[in-house]
This record gives structure tokens, sequence and C-alpha cells, in this order.
């Protein structure tokens, strides 16, 4: 369960320690002087949790001094002044205030602020406007009217290369992509961002959000660097692809040693078993990060799924509720942890309303559409829950928990090609999940789509987390499929099946083997294993002996007819 980091030689780029520190410690200053207080953060905690090292005071002293040299000699004395007025505004949140004073700057730093600015003023009056979270679609997607004029300001630096600079990409991109959701150019832009600066962890995850298969990542590593920012980056995506623990366990093997007690790579090793379903190895780890961060808010909406689900955690998740609030009462986080606590006590319309604050704080926040549908459904109302799920599907279409539960609903309303429609979507992203299998052939067998569902059970079987019961069910399914279309395989199937030491000797099942392999042994002609599965038949009941009955009768009129012949 340990993370197992230096196990094998990594074809990625590692800076020193000090070098590394160096780079990051740069990477902070510059994403907090433009506002990008997320990759700021993520920066700060990546130097964090990297080892002490023995450094020369005077060095560091040094580093400092140049950092202010570099930032007086991209910008004159008046625009720098004008950018550190702008700034103090932008902390303040008086975002068209800043833009107005950086409105005359040439400077990529001044631009990139000045564009910021207007694109915050613009979301902070979309949110005024938003209508109720629950009504039209249309009203999540309400949008931001400064973005057309911008957009407009940064074509023309773009036609001219004047936009160069690694943040101005990136904003452009973020632009752009609230514009144009559906744009196939939105991947290389980011990347292209990313390249230019490597540093801002924010467009590393607008990247990440452009990907959505293992090809297409495969294909955007292939033109990245080999840098450390892209194996995190890769450690990234296994997480949000969902791989499994061994391929997460692979990556993670390529950071050096000294990444071992790395809090990124903690919390990712968190979500990717909360991901695979193991979750007390997952809440083993979150209890190792909150010991060494006990006010942290950051992904505790997941640690309160993991309480929720597992037996016996009700005090712990009460704990964790009170810790978040008084941490934090007004993130998102903390409103989903309550809205799972109250669910715990199953005070379903007291969830709701927390789920709902938490979507009033961020109307992007996956975990509270999902889990105000799950509450939607346990309260039977099921047009709240398909528009909570949607919704959630709209903020990430990876969210296969989304996409499954629409397809249950949906098979509970008897609108079984919606359902398969949902299902696939959920089974394509969770391809080794043999509950989406399982789910979406069973759909398949009831609309007699039966090569469909042979498959469905067939990738069901092939999945490392399929269980005992889930096993014999799927091979029970497929044996009888193929029944009528390949009786070779279906014997070789129940063969399989009656073989098995968790088969119950009074299953039905091994009733309608015996039938099956009774009647195909007669067809071969096989008179021995013919009579073997009828004696086994005949022990399972009148009805089974009187079908054993009729059988050895066919045999011996077969063997008659061919003897007179």
């Amino acid at each position: 369960m340990n993370l197992e980091t230096g196990l094998k030689p990594s074809s990625y780029e590692f800076f020193p320690i000090n070098e590394m520190k160096k780079v990051l410690r740069e990477g902070v200053i510059q994403c907090s002087d433009r506002g990008l207080y997320f990759s700021a953060k993520w920066a700060a905690e990546t130097v964090e949790g990297l080892p002490n090292v023995p450094v020369d005071n005077s060095e560091m002293d040094i580093s400092m001094d140049s950092s202010m040299t570099q930032e007086s000699t991209n910008l004159d004395l008046v625009e720098y002044d004008k950018f550190l007025l702008g700034k103090s505004y932008f902390d303040v949140k008086e975002f068209d205030r800043a833009a107005y004073f950086l409105e005359s700057c040439k400077s990529s730093k001044c631009r990139f602020l000045k564009i910021y600015s207007k694109y915050m003023a613009g979301e902070k009056r979309k949110d005024e406007e938003s209508h109720d979270i629950m009504g039209q679609m249309n009203d999540l997607k309400t949008f931001n009217k400064e973005i057309p004029k911008l957009m407009e300001e940064m074509e023309s630096w773009r036609n001219s290369c004047e936009m160069n600079d690694g943040f101005l990409l990136y904003i452009y991109a973020v632009m752009r992509k609230q514009l144009y959701p559906q744009d196939k150019n939105l991947k290389d832009l980011f990347l292209e961002s990313v390249q230019s600066y490597h540093y801002n962890w924010s467009a590393w995850i607008e990247l990440g959000e452009c990907i959505t298969n293992r090809d297409m990542l495969g294909n955007v590593l292939s033109r990245l660097p080999n840098t450390f920012m892209s194996l995190f980056f890769k450690l990234h995506m296994s997480v949000e692809l969902q791989d499994s623990p061994q391929a997460f366990s692979d990556i993670a093997a390529e950071f050096p040693s000294e990444y071992v007690d790395n809090r990124f790579l903690k919390t990712k090793q968190a979500l990717m078993y909360y991901y695979n379903r193991d979750y007390d190895l997952s809440e083993t780890v979150f209890d190792r990060l909150l010991k060494a961060d006990p006010y942290r808010i950051d992904d505790m909406d997941i640690y309160s799924n993991i309480l929720y689900v597992l037996e016996g955690k009700s005090a712990k998740l009460s704990i964790l509720a009170h810790m978040c609030v008084f941490s934090d009462k007004f993130r998102a986080e903390t409103m989903c942890v309550l809205g799972n606590y109250y669910s715990s006590k199953v005070e379903r319309e007291k969830a709701i309303s927390y789920f709902r604050r938490a979507l009033q704080i961020d109307r992007n926040c996956l975990s509270a559409w999902t889990l105000m549908g799950h509450e939607y459904v346990e309260i039977k109302n099921t047009h709240a829950a398909v528009i909570s799920y949607k919704r959630a599907v709209e903020v990430n279409p990876k969210d296969y928990r989304a996409w499954c539960a629409l397809g249950q609903i949906y098979e509970m309303l008897k609108l079984p090609f919606y359902a398969i429609y949902y299902f696939q979507r959920s089974s394509a992203l969770r391809p080794y999940d043999s509950r989406m299998w399982l789910r979406l052939a069973a759909l398949y067998e009831q609309q007699c789509l039966y090569v469909e569902a042979i498959k469905g059970f067939s990738r069901a079987l092939e999945a490392k987390d399929i269980d005992s019961t889930s096993t014999i069910y799927a091979m029970t399914k497929l044996a009888k499929l193929y029944e009528d279309y390949d009786t070779e395989k279906a014997a070789v199937i129940w063969i399989r099946l009656l073989a098995k030491d968790d088969l119950h000797e009074d299953a039905e099942e091994r009733k309608n083997g015996h039938k099956f392999l009774a009647h195909y042994y007669k067809e071969k002609g096989d008179v021995e294993e013919c009579i073997k599965h009828t004696e086994l038949l005949s022990s399972f009941g009148v009805q089974s002996k009187e079908d054993a009955r009729i059988i050895v009768k066919e045999l011996e009129d077969g063997l008659l007819l061919s003897k007179k012949s």
C-alpha cells in the first residue's frame, strides 16, 4: 500500500533537489503575480513536499534578487507601478478597476492580468445573472459577455505574433473553451501553453480535460518534453482515466525515491484506490494526508464519500464534517461533506440543501451534482435526479458514476435504448469494470440483441474485478445464449461452470448445465457422457427425473434405429 518511488529508471528528466525547488519557487511567484492561485498553491505544496537539503543562504538571496532584477528588466518602472496597482485591485476582487489601470500596458505580464481581470469580472456578472441551479440546462452555460471582445483583442495579438507567452496562451484557450466547448483545437492550444511555460499547473489540468482516452493521452505525451512536469501530468491522467492500481504504481515508480512523501503523489494514490473501489486503502492514505495537513479541505468531499460507504464510520464522518466547517465553512467541499453526513442520517432534504449550497458556491462542483442526484433517487424525484446527473456529465464527461446512474434511471423507467446509451458511455470509461458490462449485456439480451449480449457478458468475464457470484451469473447467461448460436462453445462454458468449486451442489445452474450437456452428448452419440449427465440431472427433483427419463428414452430409440439400419 505504501507509495513506492525510485524503483525503476525514469525516462523523465529530474533536476537536483535544489534546482527543482528553485524552478518551482519561481513558479509560485510567477503564478501568484498573475492571480493564478491554484497553480501557485500546487507549486508551493510540491516544493514543501521535497526533502530539505543544505543550501547556502547567500545563494538563496542571489536567487531572489535575480528574480526581482528580471522583473524590473521586463517591465519599465511606470508599467511596474501600474502592475502593482492592478494586482492590488485584483486581489480585493475589484476586477474592472484592475483592468482599467492596466489598459495601456504592453508587457505580456500586464496584458495577462488585464485580460484575466476582465474575464473574472465577466464570470462574476455571469454568476449574478444565473438562474436557479435546477432550472433549464442552458442556465449552466450562462454566457460570460466579456469574452467576445477579449477574444477579438487577443486574436489580433496572435495574428501579429505578440502572444508567445505561455500565460496568455492559457487564458486565450480558457476563453475559447467557454466560447467553443467542442473546438478540436483546444487540446493543441493548452499543449502550446504548457510547452511555452511549464509550471502553470492549471494549464496542465485543462490539457487533461481535453483528453478522453488512452490513445489521445499517448499522442499528447509524445509531444511533451521528458521533464518532471510531464511525469506529474502522466500520473494525474492515470487517475483521471481511472487506470488500474498496477498501471498507477508503474508510473509512480519512475519518480525518484525522494518523492515518496510528496503530497501530490499521495493524494493521487488515495484517489486511485477510491476509483478502483478499494475504500479501505483509500481511507488509510487520506488519514495520513490529514495527519500531515489537519486543516486540509481539498478532496475532503471524496474522503467523505469513502466514510459514507464504509460501515461503522459515521462518527469519523461527523468529526470530518466538524473539521471542515471549522477550517472553511464556505467551501463547496465542506458543503458536500455536510451533505454526506446528513445523508448518512437519512435526512434527505437536509442533505440536498447542502449539496445545493455547494453548487451555489461552485456550479462546477462534480461531487455535489452526483451526490444530489443520488439523494433525489432516494426520494423518488426522478426528474430532478436526471437533471443532476446530466449536469454532472456536462461538468466532467469522464464521470462514469453519473453516466451509470443515468443508465439505471432509464432502465427503471423502462426506456431500454436510452439506458443502453448511458451504459455504453460508462463502460467506455471503465472498460475493466465488470459491473458496467453486466448491466449493458443484460439490456442487450432483453432487447433480443443477442450478439451484443454475448460480447457484453464475455467482456464482463475478462474483467479482473468480477466476483464469484457475478462470474457464475455471466457464465450461465453466456452458455444459454450460445445454445442457440454455437453449441460447441455452449458446451465448453457449461463444463467450465460445472467444474467450479464455488457453484453450490443444488444450484439451478447445475441442473440446467447437466440437462444441456445430456442433450449435447446424445446428439454427439457419446453414450457414456450422455448417461453420466442424465444420472446427475435426475438428482434434481421430480421434473428433472422426468427430463432425464425422456433423454434416456430418446438415446435408446436412437441407438435402436442405428442398429436396425
